[in-house]
């Protein structure tokens, strides 16, 4: 089995070396990650339920797909990687809108996640039959009606995962879009 090893990023989010999957959450590594947010043309956001499984926050709802950077790779090129991975769903860098970064620092039980984290936007005339969801990251998908994911947002709905300082950037872009 291949050892997936990420960038280890020191807490500026310079490139300090190496650190593997396995590992990062453990030690509490900084590390670089992605997050994609999905819009369909009915205005609607696709969240996946985490998997049961998930050393973070397990079976929580969670933005459209997420994924850490692997080593050898830049953050747009893994967002394409895990949108295609995750949901079955082919994007074109092209097709990616850079939102913004942010540090997140995330806590459960003895697993810490500290992540640089780059958000990308996606339009996608997409609906859930489109989507073959990966069952090993992935639990369930559906879409929600954007003025109900800014509700999630704004009463810190707990099955939502918690990424609200991201949300606080975020949220006003994808308003935008209405």
């Amino acid at each position: 089995m291949k050892i997936e090893m990420l960038k280890r990023l020191d807490e500026k989010g310079n490139v300090i070396g190496e650190i593997s999957r396995k590992e990062v959450h453990v030690v509490g590594a900084w590390h670089s990650s992605i997050h994609a947010y999905i819009i369909n043309n009915k205005n609607e956001i696709l969240l996946q339920l985490r998997t049961a499984d998930k050393d973070i926050y397990p079976s929580v709802w969670d933005i459209s797909v997420g994924g850490h950077v692997d080593a050898n790779e830049e953050s747009i090129k893994t967002a394409c990687r895990e949108i295609k991975e995750e949901l079955g769903i082919k994007v074109k860098q092209s097709e990616l809108t850079y939102l913004c970064t942010t540090k997140e620092i995330l806590k459960t039980g003895k697993n810490v996640s500290r992540e640089f984290v780059d958000a990308y936007l996606t339009i996608q005339d997409i609906t859930e039959k489109d989507i073959t969801f990966q069952k090993e990251e992935v639990a369930d998908v559906k879409f929600v009606k954007l003025e109900d994911f800014f509700g999630m947002v704004e009463h810190k709905d707990n099955k939502l995962f918690p990424h609200y300082k991201e949300y606080k950037k975020v949220v006003p872009y994808l308003k935008q879009l209405i």
